[in-house]
């Protein structure tokens, strides 16, 4: 996935439509989450047209192997933060006193409590 985030709407297009029975997976959650923020920075997602979002989704999806529901809540945490840092999970967000990372992974009513 070196250099892909690169690509232009058409090339990115044109991909889609090559590669039906092609998948690609990331190795780390880490190295995903970094590939989609890049590819969501340099192709300007928030500017682009209800097409070209749908063309950018449809490729993050087939280059990452994540689900359309997953991609789709973390396109809303990139809009909304600007960045898709990695979550915590529920045993090491309830014993950890980062409150930012725990307000961007879960709504209100699901964050995890200190006990």
């Amino acid at each position: 996935m070196h250099e892909a985030e690169k690509l232009s709407l058409e090339q990115i297009e044109a991909f889609l439509n090559a590669s039906q029975e092609i998948r690609f997976e990331g190795e780390t959650q880490k190295q995903i989450y970094h590939w989609i923020e890049q590819v969501l920075r340099r192709q300007e997602y928030q500017q682009q047209s209800r097409r070209a979002r749908g063309l950018l989704r449809s490729y993050v999806i087939k280059m990452t192997g994540l689900s359309r529901a997953q991609v789709t809540r973390l396109i809303a945490r990139y809009r909304k933060s600007g960045s898709l840092q990695p979550c915590l999970t529920a045993d090491i967000a309830s014993r950890s006193a980062i409150p930012a990372l725990i307000s961007n992974c879960w709504p209100k009513s699901m964050r995890p409590t200190r006990t």
